[in-house]
C-alpha cells in the first residue's frame, strides 16, 4: 500500500506552502450528487480516511464536513456530499480539481463550469458553509492575489 501512496504523491503539488495529492472529476452522470467516488489509484494512498471526517474547501475558503466511506467497494465521500454539492450548483459537464492536504486533512476542491473557466462566484445560496481561517500560510504575488487565483508549484 506504501507503494501506492509514494506513486500518487511522487508528482506532488504545493498549494499555498502546502504538499498535496490531486485527482480530478468529470460530472458525467446525475448520481454525481448523491456521492463522489474517489478514482482507485488516489483511494489507495488515502486508505487510511475510510470513516473519518474530513472537509473541502471551496475557492471561497469555506468549508463543508463530510466523511469518507466504503460505497459498493469504492472509496466515497457520500455524507455532507449533498450539501456540497446543491450549494455550488454542480452540473453535468463539470469538472472538479481535488487537492488532498495530509497535514490539514481537508480537500481544496476547484470547480470548472462547462465553459472551461473557474467558478469562484456561486449562484446558489452558499451562505450554509463554515467560513474557516486558513490553517496554512497563503504565499501569493500581487497579481495572484488580484486574480483571486490558486497558487500552485509543481514540486520536482
Amino acid at each position: 500500500m506504501e507503494a501506492y501512496y509514494d506513486e500518487c504523491k511522487k508528482d506532488g503539488l504545493l498549494i499555498n506552502g502546502k504538499k498535496v495529492i490531486s485527482f480530478f472529476k468529470v460530472m458525467i452522470v446525475e448520481t454525481f450528487l448523491q456521492v463522489l467516488c474517489f478514482p482507485p489509484k488516489f483511494a489507495r494512498s488515502v486508505s487510511h480516511l475510510i470513516d473519518r471526517e474530513v472537509y473541502l474547501e471551496d475557492s471561497c475558503g469555506r468549508r463543508w464536513m463530510t466523511t469518507v466511506c466504503n460505497y459498493n467497494g469504492s472509496f466515497a465521500i457520500r455524507q455532507g456530499w449533498d450539501k456540497f454539492s446543491a450549494e455550488h450548483d454542480l452540473k453535468v459537464g463539470e469538472f472538479l480539481l481535488f487537492h488532498y492536504v495530509p497535514d490539514d486533512r481537508h480537500f481544496i476542491v476547484q470547480i470548472f463550469g462547462t465553459s472551461g473557466c473557474e467558478k469562484i462566484n456561486f449562484s446558489s445560496d452558499i451562505g450554509k458553509g463554515k467560513q474557516y481561517e486558513r490553517t496554512y500560510q497563503e504565499i501569493t504575488t500581487k497579481e495572484e492575489s488580484q486574480s483571486g487565483k490558486l497558487f500552485v508549484h509543481k514540486i520536482f
